[in-house]
């Protein structure tokens, strides 16, 4: 399985190269510092259940070619026997009848818990509460569903602000304000999350950028979706230097699409802002690329230990508070080395 997901991700990175995703839950401010439950996550010891054997957990994921989610799935398989888990996973290639049968399949087959990112969550809702009906713990991954015992999400005002503001910072020194600022945007406008988030980003780019225009825009979600709308954006403006993404799919392949089409030369006049700050993303950031910042909701390897801490916890007997939310890190070329020692 891990080789499945492995090869997944260097196909991305031979592009070269997070959600997300989602609907965010009820309250709780995101946060600026990196997860404390990261943290608590590498103490725990292997737990298994009664029977002496690991617990069965299953990940309902769709489109395994966005890069965070990728990450998430591929630590999961990894790490799943440290928590006392034996963890499998399902992609349904974006297709909401197919996660459907995939969840049924894993409630067929005794499984102790499910992770679900749901692609459509009013439909996966009712097989949610019916998992939740045989015993099984169901967590959400960045939808905020409400047929759960835990949910991770993002917060979609906090993220996108955060994403806006390191622009502007960039743009701020680079352009003055009597110039206009073209800029290109990478959008989800497939899920709830990434309305909200587009939706800020539209009011915030005004507010801090009074001087920029939106020239373009393409829904991204894969590095080969980010590649072609970037190209598409870059030939229909020629004087657009600034592009703006949502995901990792638009900040990997984004990134590729400016190289591809400038001199390396001209590398520092081009700026691309993105979400997710998966590995490929802040390498990026390092080695001087168009890429100059990325936000991020901490990595894949990070998020997935805050999943299974918590189904362990619930495994086990224990409770957890509901809802809880990833934090919000902005990643620029003045901490990149700094973020990716730490943490790859």
């Amino acid at each position: 399985m891990k080789k499945v997901i492995a090869i997944v991700i260097c196909v991305a990175m031979l592009f070269t190269f997070a959600a997300c995703t989602a609907e965010t839950a009820p309250s709780a401010s995101a946060s600026t510092e990196t997860s404390e439950s990261v943290e608590s996550a590498d103490t725990n010891a292997e737990e298994t259940n009664s029977t002496g054997e690991n617990f069965k957990v299953g990940f309902a994921f769709y489109n395994l070619s966005n890069p965070i989610w990728a990450e998430v799935v591929e630590s999961a398989v990894e790490l799943g026997p440290e928590y006392g888990m034996d963890v499998t996973y399902v992609d349904a290639g974006e297709d909401s009848s197919t996660q459907i049968s995939q969840i049924e399949n894993f409630i067929q087959s005794g499984m102790d818990a499910i992770c679900i990112l749901a692609i459509d969550v009013e439909a996966v809702e009712p097989i949610a509460k019916k998992a939740m009906d045989e015993g099984i713990i169901v967590v959400d991954y960045a939808r905020g569903m409400e047929n759960v015992d835990y949910s991770l999400s993002m917060d979609p005002v906090s993220t996108a602000t955060a994403l806006v503001e390191i622009a502007a910072d960039w743009i701020n020194e680079h352009y003055s304000e009597d110039e206009t600022v073209e800029w290109g945007f990478l959008d989800i406008p497939t899920v709830e999350i990434g309305v909200r988030e587009g939706e800020t980003v539209r009011e915030k780019m005004p507010e801090l950028v009074p001087n920029s225009v939106e020239v373009g825009h393409g829904a991204t979600l894969t590095v080969d979706e980010g590649m072609k709308n970037t190209e598409t954006i870059l030939q229909a403006n020629p004087d657009c230097r600034v592009i703006l993404s949502l995901g990792a799919g638009g900040g990997v392949g984004g990134n590729e699409a400016i190289k591809a089409s400038v001199d390396p030369s001209q590398y520092g006049e081009y700026a691309l802002f993105s979400i997710d700050a998966t590995e490929q993303e802040v390498l990026n950031i390092i080695n001087g690329d168009p890429q100059k910042g990325s936000i991020s909701p901490d990595s894949g390897r990070a998020q997935s230990k805050i999943l299974l801490e918590n189904m362990q916890t619930l495994l086990n007997g224990g409770t957890v508070e509901k809802y809880d939310h990833f934090p919000v890190i902005k990643v620029t070329t003045e901490n990149a080395q700094e973020y990716y020692d730490e943490r790859y």
